[in-house]
């Protein structure tokens, strides 16, 4: 779990009503990702309250990271419970999510979840395990990736660059080895050639730094393909809770096609399917965390 030094900052200043939101990552599953998006949130919702001038609210945003998505810490590193090498499925992440919530998330605060990508996928998944004990609010899936992955643009591109790596882990050890012993300074100058000013937060640089990382880029290889494995034909349980789902789907998605947009769009109640209509790509965090950060506003009353 991360909670950011800026969003710490003001549990003290509003202390009357608070608003908990959970954060369910995509792949790759690090929560550095989303820390500019969760602390342009913070922003926008205080000043929403502060121009309504009538409310005093508390806003608490967690984010998960995956299971070895991220380096752990060397306390973790050489305990037996947590195996650095060893790789996760996609039903161990949504056991993951499931286990952190009915554990860490308070019960008597208004709670928002958000899952972005893949992660819209494990949040449908847990959602029936945990409506009657939490006071949910909202399910809102982010350009959800949740039907028909193999027949998406990068699914067609990616899936037999991935199913091989996970056959021969060998060749995905090695090529993340030889990458490991790139000096750290090395690897962000390289990162920084890809990215504007804007986009190179210290936690976008960390996060990218690490995808790479011999266990982290070999779970990121093995969710990828279990993914592409086990996430075909829409799962009709996924919507079985409907007035508590939304989606947000983007024009150019290369993970989950505008169509699939229009047919939830026939399922679900007017209302519950937005449209983006700014072009925002499947991977917000990098360039329109901003405008991510107003568009969900309207989802949080």
């Amino acid at each position: 779990m991360n909670i950011s030094p800026f969003l710490l900052a003001y549990l003290v200043l509003f202390p009357l009503h608070i608003i908990k939101f959970t954060h369910v990552l995509g792949n790759p599953g690090n929560d550095g990702f989303y820390t500019d998006f969760g602390r342009r949130l913070i922003r926008n919702l205080i000043a929403r309250e502060e121009r309504l001038g009538t409310r005093r609210v508390q806003f608490v945003f967690y984010t998960l990271s995956h299971l070895n998505h991220v380096l752990l810490p060397t306390s973790l590193r050489c305990s037996e419970s947590h195996k650095v090498n060893e790789r996760f499925s996609l039903a161990d992440q949504v056991q993951h999510k499931l286990d952190f919530v009915k554990e860490y998330l308070p019960r008597g605060n208004r709670v928002y979840m958000f899952g972005h990508g893949d992660g819209a996928y494990m949040l449908l998944s847990i959602l029936p395990y945990i409506k009657d004990d939490f006071n949910l609010r909202k399910a809102v899936c982010l350009f959800p990736t949740i039907e028909r992955m193999t027949e998406s643009n990068h699914g067609i591109r990616l899936r037999k660059v991935v199913s091989t790596l996970r056959q021969n882990d060998w060749l995905a050890r090695t090529l993340s080895f030889w990458v490991d012993l790139m000096p750290e300074s090395l690897k962000r100058k390289i990162i920084s050639m890809k990215l504007s000013s804007e986009q190179s937060s210290p936690e976008l640089m960390d996060s990218i730094s690490e995808l790479l990382h011999m266990h982290v880029f070999r779970n990121i290889v093995h969710l990828c393909n279990d993914e592409l494995d086990k996430i075909g034909t829409l799962d009709e349980t996924l919507l079985f809770h409907k007035n508590l789902i939304y989606f947000y789907y983007g024009v150019n998605d290369g993970w989950c096609p505008i169509e699939q947009g229009n047919q939830m769009s026939e399922r679900l109640s007017r209302g519950h399917v937005v449209i983006d209509q700014n072009t925002v790509e499947h991977s917000f965090m990098f360039r329109d965390a901003a405008t991510m950060a107003e568009k969900v506003l309207q989802f949080i009353v």
